[in-house]
């Protein structure tokens, strides 16, 4: 009797484990096509995402599972051997795509450490050094401007324009690279603006407030004891958008400013996905339900107060084309390939336009990532291949 009971629950276990199995193996089998196939709508646009920040990991799990689908062949014969096969493949994807970022960011003059990216860090966020209001608007908002001191003196400025499709984000919100900056010797100000809601466009106040935090950055440079005259510029996606318009503008005495003052002149801009094809962007990004957070059409309408049919002229004065000036800055672009959210062919047309304008500009492509494919995690693929190549670019341009 005892045998039997010990057959049983031998049996139930068994095929616990291979419920287990099967179902991690089906996940990341799901995931990894994705990033292979992105036109599969919802389960590419997932494994796109996911990709830059798992495929490490997924090396490492991808093994396990193989090595747990083994053991269960001896049971569960061809379950066991298609389980054994499929954990294979997922492992081979993982290693396929971890290959080809590596190689992108290293072709860009970045590094990538494929062991530091098997187990990444939450991307949490990380406290700056000061947190200081820069400007008060007229309606009596204070905007503030994280400050990430370096240890030594004579650091070169980079400000910092974050994110979220005009409507969402903070200045606090990518503390952690903000800090990794610091740390190798930038005096980094991350700078907030007002941002748009669906009653209340801000396409004309959004780019001068960025105006006013660049002066007044480049003011306070010389007590936290950093070079002004050495300014990089960054942004990502809308923050993107901000710092090119501001950036090329100031190139030519064009940018304003909310808080007076002129706009100093950047050294170099480095941007990823920029929004510098809003049209476009509108056009053809991505739609998924009715929502600020699920519908980029929404972001335009809210940044920009119509369409583009609309307000025509609001799009046109705040695309990259518009400002593109051969007195332009050095410019970084980075694009990711499977981009849903800012279509790379935009950003793309946008950097071969200033390329031709005599503008020294770099586009780097990356594979298998999509639309903010480095914040999944601190030290993954994605991550460090945006942080190496944007800093090791910049000290070729800024010093």
């Amino acid at each position: 009797m005892a045998v039997r009971e010990r057959g049983v629950v031998s049996g139930v276990l068994g095929v616990v484990a291979v419920v287990v199995v099967a179902f991690w193996v089906a996940v990341l089998s799901l995931l990894s096509l994705g990033a292979f196939a992105p036109g599969l709508g919802l389960l590419g646009d997932v494994g796109t995402a996911v990709a830059a920040t798992t495929a490490a990991p997924f090396v490492l799990v991808g093994l396990v599972l193989v090595g747990a689908a083994a053991l269960l062949r001896r049971r569960f014969r061809r379950v066991g051997t298609a389980l054994v096969g499929l954990g294979a493949l997922v492992v081979v994807a993982s290693l396929v795509i971890s290959g080809m970022i590596w190689s992108a960011a290293s072709t860009a003059g970045g590094s990538v450490n494929p062991f530091a990216a098997l187990v990444p860090a939450p991307s949490t966020r990380t406290d700056p050094d000061e947190h200081l209001v820069y400007t008060t608007t007229p309606t009596g908002q204070e905007l503030r401007a994280a400050v990430y001191r370096p240890a030594a003196p004579g650091a070169p400025l980079a400000v910092y324009v974050h994110g979220g499709g005009w409507v969402a984000g903070s200045e606090l919100d990518r503390g952690k690279d903000m800090r990794w900056f610091a740390d190798r010797g930038w005096l980094v100000v991350s700078v907030e603006y007002t941002l748009a809601t669906a009653d209340r466009p801000t396409w004309d106040v959004a780019g001068p407030q960025v105006g006013c935090a660049l002066t007044w950055a480049a003011a306070q440079a010389p007590r936290w004891g950093a070079d002004a005259s050495r300014i990089a510029l960054l942004g990502d996606s809308a923050g993107g958008q901000l710092a090119i318009t501001n950036a090329y503008q100031a190139a030519v005495g064009q940018a304003r400013s909310s808080c007076g003052g002129t706009v100093p002149k950047s050294s170099a801009v480095a941007v990823q996905y920029p929004a510098v094809d809003p049209r476009g962007g509108y056009a053809e990004g991505y739609a998924f339900g009715d929502s600020l957070a699920t519908d980029t059409r929404q972001l335009g309408r809210a940044y920009f107060g119509g369409t583009p049919d609309e307000v025509p002229d609001r799009y046109q004065a705040l695309s990259g084309a518009t400002v593109i000036t051969p007195e332009a800055p050095p410019t970084l672009v980075i694009s990711p390939d499977d981009d849903v959210v800012v279509p790379p062919a935009g950003v793309r047309d946008f950097a071969d336009r200033a390329t031709r304008a005599g503008i020294d500009t770099t586009l780097v492509e990356l594979p298998f990532a999509n639309h903010a494919y480095d914040t999944g995690a601190q030290g993954s693929l994605g991550n460090q291949a945006r942080l190496t190549i944007t800093e090791n670019w910049l000290r070729t341009r800024v010093g």
